[in-house]
């Protein structure tokens, strides 16, 4: 899923999958640090718990993110490492379809928001 970040005037674009189970949406934090986000610039220190062992994250306000036509500003989102090989550079969690109905056509091959 195409996601664009924006911060001042640059725009960022990665690849992301929507992850209905992740109650936060999610970036690797390599990318973060690629586009000027550092650890002592986060918003607060959290652990999370993965599918086999408790992680440190950092949380971050993105100044606009935007995926399947909608944009949120000053969007939460959690950072850690993700592991090597997904091919993707994060999660879109359900905190970002809030407000909406998240729809997935699985035959179709399409996502669409209400």
């Amino acid at each position: 899923m195409p996601v664009s970040i924006k911060i001042k005037e640059a725009f960022f674009d990665f690849n992301f999958a929507i992850d209905t189970g992740a109650s936060i949406s999610l970036i690797d934090f390599d990318l973060l640090q690629a586009i000027g986000f550092t650890k002592e610039k986060s918003n607060r220190t959290i652990q999370t718990m993965t599918a086999s062992k408790l992680e440190t994250a950092y949380e971050f306000s993105m100044p606009s993110l935007q995926s399947i036509g909608l944009i949120r500003r000053n969007f939460k989102v959690i950072s850690r490492h993700l592991p090597a090989g997904l091919g993707i550079d994060g999660l879109l969690g359900v905190n970002f379809f809030r407000d909406k109905n998240l729809n997935i056509d699985f035959r179709k091959g399409e996502v669409s928001l209400d």
